[in-house]
């Protein structure tokens, strides 16, 4: 009997010992954890991505942004398990979210976090103005816009300015490519007109076009007086109303000015070889030709205003009046009775400049203006212009040219 109560008692204290050795074995296990990849980097678009996870524990998956999501959220410990992560697409800016994997075992915690990378929502291109982008604001940063322009002072590392009808506006360098490097290209040169793709951004308190790439580059070339419009006589044209369909030329054309000629509604065309300083300068306006078949008596008359040269003479030297045929050479016209006495903004009528020799012919007028840096850069203005039947009465052929045919009660008939 006594036997078997210390058999019984053994028995016993050998499963508590066995049992309590359990307890302490699980109580002293390590958490392991396994999760690739540990990033994913993933377009606007969105996508569906995929993670493996494997633990020895229990463990548990979460996203800290809402535009992340992953299922399933939690799993056993053993075999590895797939995981898929549902990324959003993106409408914004570039953004970023972390998933954070969790195996827990008592108070023995393994953390792993996976980083997840989206790229910008990049919007269509936008086809704009140098306003428009100048006016844009608080628009999206990664609008892109393109622009059709003149490059002026184009720099040794590819920046110039962008000039359009509506301003002048900064690129900060230009690539052949979208993404590629900036730098001068060889396509690329002053006064060629090009069409660009950027980024607005800011230079300090000026707004530029950053990133951007060439798509289209039109060669710079001067335009044709040939290619003017024919009218018959007679013509007359209001250049303070009207531009007048003139075509200029400017062979001789510093980068500084965006024109030499410059039309404004109620002021006409005016001409200066000055901005800032003075600059040598030539340009060319050229007329509508003019048809002067069967025309009686042609005459040409202009009103303009000379101002700012040196002095008047200077002014005589610097501004021009040209004449074509069709088919024929320029020839410049006798016109020094058409000045003012003194320079000054009020306009004058020139003198009645005599066409007869160009009867039956196509006739096309230019008025030359001329600068010189090491003179005073005037301005030549140009109101109107007139075609038209001298209605002046002409001198009597035996005239001893001595009378003053403007005498009152002077007899034309006579």
């Amino acid at each position: 009997m006594k036997s078997l109560k210390l058999i019984t008692l053994f028995a016993v204290v050998t499963t508590v010992f066995a049992l309590s050795s359990c307890k302490k074995e699980q109580k002293e296990v390590n958490p392991s954890l396994f999760v690739d990849p540990r990033m994913l980097t993933v377009e606007a678009s969105g996508t569906t991505a995929t993670l493996q996870v494997k633990a020895n524990v229990d463990w548990t998956v979460s996203s800290d942004q809402s535009w992340v999501t992953v299922s399933p959220s939690s799993g056993k410990g053993g075999d590895p398990t797939t995981v898929t992560v549902t990324v959003a697409p993106n409408k914004d800016v570039e953004r970023s979210a972390k998933l954070k994997v969790v195996a827990a075992v008592g108070n023995k915690i393994q953390y792993a976090e996976v980083e997840v990378n989206q790229a910008y929502y990049l919007p269509e291109i936008m086809d704009a103005t140098v306003k428009s982008v100048s006016d844009a604001n608080g628009s999206y940063k990664y609008q892109r816009y393109r622009l059709t322009g003149v490059v002026k002072n184009l720099g040794s590392t590819g920046s110039f300015n962008l000039v359009d009808a509506t301003g002048s506006i900064l690129v900060d360098g230009l690539a052949s490519t979208p993404g590629g490097n900036t730098g001068v290209l060889d396509s690329v040169k002053d006064r060629y007109t090009v069409t660009i793709v950027g980024f607005r951004g800011m230079d300090g308190s000026k707004i530029r076009l950053e990133n951007a790439y060439l798509e289209k580059v039109v060669p710079y070339t001067e335009p044709s007086p040939e290619t003017a419009e024919t009218v018959n006589f007679p013509y007359t044209v209001d250049f303070t109303a009207d531009k007048g369909g003139v075509i200029v030329n400017n062979p001789v054309f510093p980068t500084v000015f965006d024109a030499i000629w410059v039309w404004t509604s109620g002021t006409g065309w005016q001409s200066t070889g000055y901005k800032q300083s003075n600059y040598t300068t030539e340009s060319w306006l050229y007329t509508k030709k003019v048809n002067l078949a069967g025309a009686q008596k042609p005459i040409l008359v202009f009103e303009h205003a000379v101002n700012a040269f040196e002095n008047i003479d200077v002014a005589k030297t610097q501004t021009a009046v040209w004449i074509k045929k069709d088919g024929g050479d320029w020839n410049k016209l006798s016109v020094s009775f058409s000045y003012p006495d003194e320079l000054g903004a009020t306009p004058t009528v020139s003198e009645n400049v005599k066409l007869d020799a160009y009867i039956g012919s196509t006739v096309q007028f230019a008025f030359q203006y001329l600068s010189d840096e090491a003179k005073e850069a005037g301005t030549w203005r140009l109101v109107n212009l007139k075609v038209v039947k001298d209605e002046e009465p002409e001198q009597p052929g035996d005239s001893s040219g001595s009378e003053d045919y403007n005498k009152p009660g002077w007899d034309w008939n006579k």
